[in-house]
C-alpha cells in the first residue's frame, strides 16, 4: 500500500508544488486549503503523515480544546512555516523552514512514515 500524505497550506502554490513532489515520489498525497478542512479531510481519509503550516497547526489545536488534533488522534506530523521559532512549539514530529527544498521534504516524509 502507497504511503499517505494531507498537505494543509493556504497557499495553492505551495500545496501543488508539495503534491507534485510526492506524488512523483510515490505517495498518495491529499490536499486541503484550510485548518478545518485539513481535520476533515483526515477524519475522511486518515493519513500517514500530516503536513501543515504553523498558522493552520494554531487553528487546527483551537478546534481540539488545546490539543494538536481533535479527540486525540496524532498523527506523524510535520509543521512548517518561515518562522521556525514558533513552530517549534507546535509539539510537531518534524519541523521544516518556507522556502523548503524538495530533497530535504522527501527525506522528512519518509523518515516520519519508516517512524
Amino acid at each position: 500500500m502507497m504511503p499517505s500524505v494531507l498537505v494543509i497550506d493556504d497557499e495553492l502554490a505551495v500545496r501543488e508544488s508539495m503534491r507534485q513532489v510526492l506524488t512523483r515520489t510515490g505517495f498518495e498525497v491529499v490536499t486541503a486549503d484550510n485548518g478545518v478542512a485539513g481535520v476533515e479531510a483526515y477524519f475522511e481519509h486518515p493519513t500517514d503523515v500530516v503536513i501543515v503550516d504553523y498558522p493552520k497547526a494554531r487553528i487546527i489545536a483551537m478546534t481540539g480544546g488545546g490539543n494538536f488534533w481533535p479527540l486525540g488522534y496524532k498523527p506523524n506530523t510535520l509543521v512548517t512555516d518561515a518562522y521556525l521559532t514558533l513552530a517549534s512549539q507546535s509539539g510537531a514530529d518534524a519541523l521544516m523552514k518556507k522556502p523548503f527544498r524538495r530533497q530535504n521534504l522527501i527525506e522528512t516524509v519518509r523518515g516520519l512514515v519508516e517512524g
